[in-house]
């Protein structure tokens, strides 16, 4: 065979495995960019970027209407979002679509003007008289409120005492109570007293005043329990009514329905001026803070954000709309109701007899009431009939047992008279049977009057006299107890109340009624500020025109004569011209 043919032909390069695939093909075809961790995927399709915390919170909350692009750069509404895991089940889940408005005129009003820097103003220091330092047994701080503090009562100081000493309710009025509780001598003032050994006459008026005052014994508990009676009626019906007084204005931002479009509005104008914003822009709520500052955000021709809200209102379609939205704040002012139960100019009494007028339940009002007081006010008045129950119990007590142990000797005595024989100790029972032995236990006149009694009194017992200060106490107690447990439940009613519209507004770091309220109380305020100076602007606009008409008006008269005049003049010159 030829050369190399002893083993048969031998196969081309390479052709033990077979034929080579084509470069690239050993793995099979390659797959696209991106589809096998090689070449990442292309960016995301560009536009608006979602509202924070869209992806895996709320997968069931509806997407907010899409806004378009401002024409130029606006000027910032600096509020705060609600995070949308606190939106479900709140007002602001109606408030997905936006309120139409005018986008061009807004865009011209709120645009972003080029900053300017602002000097600051200096602020010069005040300085301030010290007080003169007065010689006395007191500090001189202290000297000077129990100076001003007796001027209210003008009297002398022994005459105030005297009254102290006999409780004269028509001078120790619960004001007065109150600024004397807190001028009373502490320890270490009645131990300067105690130490002084001079002339009281020669001390100042506030010295003299607790010289005096250590004469009298437990003075500051008589005064506390003289207060504690005297304002219990006034207290528990001022905390009634402003728990109740906040309760209505609470229960009237749940279902004002002007208030919730103004809501909307503020809304859809606050994320178009924040366009693009991905902490701001495109919220599908606000945090109420966010109402306060509305006047902050100003136009390019002097009018604040709110001033446009109150205007943009004011041209809705429908007049007697637009007169009831813009006058909404009216329903907040007027709650539908009086401080107190009368329904007179005076509705009912203070404790000293005289008529209280009737105040107008409103919410500026109640934004001043302090919430944390009625609640100090309710555990004091709780802790206060605690203490006088123990004490009435304590002296309900001491009197059961002092009438048993009456019954127990009046029995033994009996008993004792009974068995002792002789007719002259019969004829001295039967003498004094009608006063000691059938005596009636409520009539102690019987035993401590008659002569057999007094001569016998080692051996016949007093009755138990009636206790007409436990009687009275029990009273006021009962009444007392009664109150605090309906101001309980009408607290709880009012904080139930406040935790609704929390819920309903998405609000989770307020605590207090009082400061939810002071936040609706200033924007009603600005918001009728608006209201007010539309309304001014609207008459200056009619004057202006009624001037411009007026001397347009003139114009044309002045013209109309001019004419008038060239008319006639034009008219006689030919028969001047024929004349010469």
């Amino acid at each position: 065979p030829p050369p190399g043919m002893s083993g048969g032909i031998p196969p081309p390069p390479t052709m033990g495995g077979g034929i080579p695939p084509p470069p690239g093909m050993s793995g099979g075809i390659p797959p696209p960019p991106g589809m096998s961790g090689g070449i990442p995927p292309p960016p995301m399709m560009g536009g608006v970027p979602p509202p924070p915390g869209m992806f895996g919170v709320t997968p069931q909350l509806k997407p907010r209407e899409t806004l378009s692009k401002p024409g130029k750069p606006l000027k910032k509404l600096h509020w705060e979002v609600v995070a949308l895991k606190e939106i479900e089940g709140t007002f602001w889940e109606n408030t997905l679509n936006n309120v139409k408005f005018d986008l061009s005129e807004f865009d011209e009003l709120f645009q972003r003007p080029q900053r300017k820097k602002k000097k600051k103003k200096k602020k010069g220091n005040g300085q301030t008289d010290k007080a003169e330092k007065q010689i006395s047994l007191l500090d001189s701080k202290r000297e000077v409120n129990i100076s001003i503090a007796l001027n209210v009562f003008k009297m002398s100081v022994e005459r105030l005492c005297d009254s102290i000493t006999h409780i004269e309710l028509s001078i120790l009025t619960p004001e007065r109570l109150v600024a004397l509780i807190k001028i009373l001598p502490n320890e270490e003032e009645v131990e300067a007293v105690r130490r002084f050994k001079g002339d009281p006459k020669v001390l100042s008026k506030p010295s003299r005043f607790h010289y005096e005052l250590c004469k009298i014994n437990h003075v500051r508990k008589r005064l506390e329990q003289v207060l504690f009676m005297s304002t219990l009626e006034t207290k528990t019906r001022d905390m009634a009514n402003n728990i109740r007084l906040i309760r209505k204005s609470l229960s009237e931002i749940l279902r004002n329905k002007s208030l919730r479009s103004i809501l909307h509005l503020i809304l859809t104008v606050g994320n178009y001026m924040n366009f693009g914003d991905r902490k701001k822009g495109n919220c599908y709520a606000f945090h109420i803070t966010a109402l306060l500052k509305l006047n902050m955000t100003k136009s390019t021709q002097g009018l604040s954000l709110m001033d446009w809200i109150v205007e943009h209102l004011a041209r809705h379609e429908n007049r007697d709309e637009a007169r009831r939205i813009l006058n909404f704040t009216k329903t907040f002012r007027d709650l539908g109701g009086t401080k107190g139960r009368g329904e007179g100019k005076h509705s009912s009494l203070d404790a000293a007899g005289n008529p209280i007028k009737a105040a107008v339940l409103n919410i500026d009002e109640a934004a001043k009431v302090d919430c944390e007081l009625i609640l100090q006010g309710l555990s004091a008045l709780r802790a206060k009939l605690k203490e006088l129950g123990k004490d009435l119990k304590k002296m309900a007590h001491e009197e059961q047992k002092a009438k048993e142990e009456y019954k127990r000797r009046k029995s033994s005595m009996m008993v004792a008279a009974a068995a002792m024989p002789g007719p002259n100790l019969r004829n001295n029972t039967d003498n004094n049977s009608s006063t000691s032995l059938t005596a009636p236990l409520s009539s102690p006149n019987t035993a401590t009057n008659s002569p057999s009694s007094t001569a016998n009194h080692t051996r016949e017992p007093s009755p138990v006299p009636i206790n007409h200060f436990y009687k009275a106490m029990v009273t006021q107690f009962i009444g007392a107890a009664k109150k605090s447990k309906q101001l309980e439940k009408v607290y709880n009613e009012m904080r139930a109340k406040f935790n609704d519209v929390k819920k309903f507004l998405a609000i989770e770091d307020i605590d207090k009624p009082e400061d939810l309220l002071r936040i609706f109380s200033e924007f009603f305020a600005m918001f009728d500020q608006a209201v007010f100076d539309m309304k001014n602007r609207e008459r200056r606009r009619r004057r202006e025109m009624l001037k411009a008409e007026a001397a347009a008006e003139r114009s044309a008269n002045k013209s109309r004569s001019r004419s008038q005049a060239s008319f006639d003049r034009s008219a006689s010159s030919p028969n001047v011209n024929g004349l010469r």
